[in-house]
């Protein structure tokens, strides 16, 4: 056990002393490492994984987390969240993933036994995440909600190593996955419409055998991000190009380009 590891679980064994604790889960490598080791510490019968399921969740996300908490033999708790339905994240302003959080932890918060004292909800934010450029994390403040992973100093690097040394590799090595609506810029209203077809977008994207990629929607025109290394694969290849275009046209876009500047992990989230 690193020093980290053993800090991370003194975090968690502080925070859930005699609680049960709820951990928001989405599949992500970050909250399925802090649901790891809050099993690791308390054990299985004391934690609950909580998904939320919404119209911005990325594809295969509830089968994925189905997958891994049956491996910790975890209960799955899932949620229907109606982001959509919220005039202020429907809007996109600046703090959409403040009140994205809002809508999300008010319901896992609906969950708790009626004596607050008796359970706990931990978030996977790390200490990479920075929380001038998070709104969310504000939420995550005024609502009491704890963050394990970054009390305890652990950043993404330490993440997937502690989770490939826990025998979790397929986990560890997932591209990171953000909710749809980071694909829509600020000002233009999120609709489930717009958020299915991003969702199309990238299905084709990842058919394909393309692995870390974003497809930023602007109206009528579809912005394709890749990474370096990807680029080679859609420059040299016409058939793939023409598939490409021909697919993400029949989805409703006009115009379809591709981004020179290589995709580098950003997205306006959390």
């Amino acid at each position: 056990m690193t020093g980290k590891e053993r800090k991370l679980q003194k975090v968690i064994a502080d925070l859930a002393a005699g609680k049960i604790v709820f951990v928001a889960f989405s599949g992500g490598v970050d909250s399925s490492l802090l649901l790891l080791e809050t099993v690791k510490t308390i054990g299985h019968e004391r934690a609950l994984a909580v998904m939320a399921l919404s119209p911005t969740a990325p594809p295969d996300q509830l089968m994925e987390a189905r997958d891994f908490t049956n491996a910790l033999n975890v209960k799955l708790i899932t949620l229907e969240t109606q982001e959509c339905r919220d005039p202020e994240f429907r809007s996109n302003g600046p703090e959409r993933c403040y009140h994205c959080k809002i809508i999300r932890y008010s319901a896992i918060k609906r969950l708790l036994p009626e004596q607050p004292e008796l359970a706990v909800i931990f978030d996977g934010t790390q200490s990479d995440d920075d929380p001038s450029d998070r709104p969310g994390f504000k939420a995550l403040l005024e609502l009491g909600i704890h963050t394990p992973l970054r009390d305890a100093g652990l950043g993404k690097k330490d993440i997937r190593a502690l989770l490939k040394s826990s025998g979790f590799h397929k986990v560890a090595t997932k591209p990171a996955q953000p909710c749809l609506a980071t694909r829509i810029p600020h000002g233009t209203p999120i609709t489930e419409e717009l958020l299915d077809q991003v969702r199309a977008g990238e299905n084709l994207l990842r058919r394909l055998g393309f692995i870390q990629f974003r497809l930023r929607t602007h109206g009528r025109w579809a912005r394709i991000e890749l990474q370096g290394d990807e680029f080679e694969k859609i420059l040299s290849d016409p058939k793939i190009r023409k598939i490409i275009v021909a697919g993400l046209k029949k989805m409703g876009y006009e115009t379809i380009l591709l981004d020179l500047e290589a995709y580098g992990g950003t997205d306006v989230t959390g």
